[in-house]
């Protein structure tokens, strides 16, 4: 007896090992050969979240597959948990005038680059403003924001601009609607309406260690998608987003399809799931008037964008009257002849792709224009501006359509000053990797390494200490350049033989202005950077170091060997 209970056990260990077996090799094999779902399982990138249930970690990256290309891109999250490739300055957000875009992965464009993202070319088109004849200058007059982030519902998003801590300075809030948002919002539940009809917070669902580990796994995803297409889990348009938002919210369990056509279009029986979202409806238009409310409070105005790929029709019946709505649909129609979105959108992905994000920002910059009462740029301005900002952020892995990018009659815009604010981090990551590749000519308190290309495109040292603290950067740093030619010396510095560079790290902040464009400092992550520019001559020794009053606190001498620092 107990023989036959032992063999028993041991089959069903075996049969479990094996299950567990076969299960890790289609995992594998998943990864490697079908990643259909290595987006929605790249669950590290988010951190969970005690209001919203989870949220972007600022000052990280990973890195996304284009959908048609396979291409991989860094996502980068800011310094405000915001997908952009640039950081905001608390001051510089008070001194413009600020357009925040809340929403999802249409807003989040995480598809993308970011620099192609709608968010990034309507800050420039709208900084064509901030110059004298409409030509930019230092870029402070605007800042838009990119809010969005991958499955969120609208409950998030307004507790997104709820925790926001700058969100008075926001003057212009947008909500973009996306055709799911009554889906994902009666589902994650985060407001309902009480007996009085007032809007109230409900806690946020914790997702326990199993839906966590599930959340990773690529199989799970085949096993909901599965599941969709053969109608065993209800609805049949459930995207990849939404599913990773049940996860997370620890909710591993049938999915029903509750999207506001099928709410509009086939209206179910009276039952208690019918009134229920009745319920989350009504909850939702309340949230919206509220949010307009608190907007307004703080002198902003609050509008909502209706993506292109829906009609007036398919959402006016969800939405209040009292709103300020964008129908991009309209927009879109306008200025392209038989307009049809699949051409303006990803051929494996619902999502708009880059050409979408070019249209998209020229409808809401035409939007803003008359909102704001900026004085009109014509169409062959604008044309002309996009080539200038396509251009610049370049990075080789997509072209503009040639009829919205005509090369212009005269070039108005400095590209270097384009790259330097919308590719900012971008560039410094790349800078960074390509610097710690590479081997440094001085090792001491800080590594030194030469840099082929400075901020203004000529041959530089490179400063970089990791990790750094703000103390490591607040002793100003000397650098004495010794010439091959002494010709070269003014006759104040050939008595000491060599020219003097001394420079502060708070120098660095100066690169996008005009009074210095040869320097450059940042910090990234737990680095600290600063690249400086060589003189235009030829260099045979640098002495570098930094200083206080008691004298060097560390120095290193690096010889040139007759290698042109920078030759003019």
């Amino acid at each position: 007896m107990k023989s036959a209970s032992r063999r028993a056990l041991t089959a069903a260990a075996l049969s479990l090992l094996s299950l567990l077996g076969t299960l890790a090799v289609c995992e594998v094999g998943l990864r490697l050969f079908h990643p259909k779902y290595e987006e929605v399982a790249q669950s590290q990138r988010y951190q969970e979240d005690e209001s919203r249930g989870w949220a972007p970690a600022p000052n990280t990256i990973h890195y996304r597959a284009h959908p048609d290309t396979g291409v991989h891109h860094p996502v980068i999250y800011n310094n405000l948990g915001s997908r952009q490739h640039r950081n905001f300055d608390v001051d510089a957000l008070k001194r413009a005038e600020n357009v925040a875009f809340f929403g999802d992965s249409y807003v989040e464009n995480s598809g993308i680059e970011a620099q192609y993202s709608f968010t990034e070319v309507l800050d420039f088109l709208l900084n064509l403003h901030g110059g004298p004849e409409g030509v930019a200058h230092d870029y402070s007059a605007f800042n838009v924001l990119n809010f969005g982030i991958d499955g969120y519902g609208p409950g998030q998003q307004f507790v997104w601009y709820r925790q926001f801590p700058h969100r008075d300075d926001l003057d212009h809030v947008f909500y973009v609607l996306c055709d799911n948002d009554i889906e994902n919002f009666h589902h994650h539940r985060l407001f309902s309406l009480d007996d009085s009809g007032d809007l109230v917070p409900n806690d946020v669902a914790t997702r326990g260690f199993l839906a966590t580990a599930l959340s990773r796994l690529h199989l799970t995803y085949l096993f909901l998608d599965f599941g969709r297409r053969l109608n065993v889990l209800e609805g049949s348009a459930v995207p990849a987003p939404t599913m990773t938002a049940r996860l997370l919210f620890g909710e591993v369990g049938p999915i029903h399809e509750i999207n506001h056509r099928v709410m509009l279009r086939r209206r179910p029986e009276r039952t208690r799931s019918a009134d229920a979202l009745d319920d989350s409806v009504a909850a939702f238009q309340t949230l919206l008037l509220h949010w307009k409310n608190v907007v307004e409070g703080h002198g902003g105005e609050f509008h909502v964008v209706v993506l292109p790929y829906m009609s007036r029709d398919s959402v006016q019946a969800i939405l209040p009257t009292r709103l300020d709505v964008a129908y991009l649909l309209d927009c879109f129609r306008d200025m392209i002849p038989q307009f049809n979105y699949s051409d303006w959108r990803f051929r494996t992905d619902a999502h708009w792709n880059e050409s979408g994000n070019m249209v998209a920002a020229h409808c809401l910059y035409r939007l803003l224009e008359r909102g704001i009462g900026l004085s009109p740029l014509s169409e062959t301005a604008l044309a002309n501006a996009r080539h200038d900002y396509y251009s610049a952020v370049d990075t080789g892995n997509w072209d503009p359509p040639p009829a919205w990018t005509a090369p212009p009659g005269r070039s108005t815009l400095g590209r270097a000053r384009i790259a330097a604010r919308y590719m900012a981090l971008y560039d410094r990551r790349r800078t960074l990797g390509s610097l710690e590749r590479s081997t440094p000519v001085a090792r001491a308190d800080w590594l030194v390494y030469r840099h082929e290309r400075g901020p203004n495109g000529g041959a530089a040292l490179a400063y970089v200490k990791t990790p750094c603290r703000r103390a490591d950067t607040q002793p100003p740093f000397f650098l004495h350049v010794t010439p091959r030619d002494s010709a070269q010396l003014s006759l104040a510095r050939s008595v000491f033989g060599f020219d003097n560079h001394d420079f502060n790290f708070a120098d660095s902040w100066q690169a996008a202005s005009a009074r210095d464009v040869s320097k450059e400092g940042w910090t990234l992550d737990d680095s600290c950077v600063f690249i400086t520019e060589l003189p235009r001559y030829e260099v045979t020794r640098v002495r570098t170091g930094q200083y206080s009053a008691d004298g060097p606190i560390w120095e290193v001498e690096i010889v040139f060997d007759g290698m042109a620092g920078n030759p003019s």
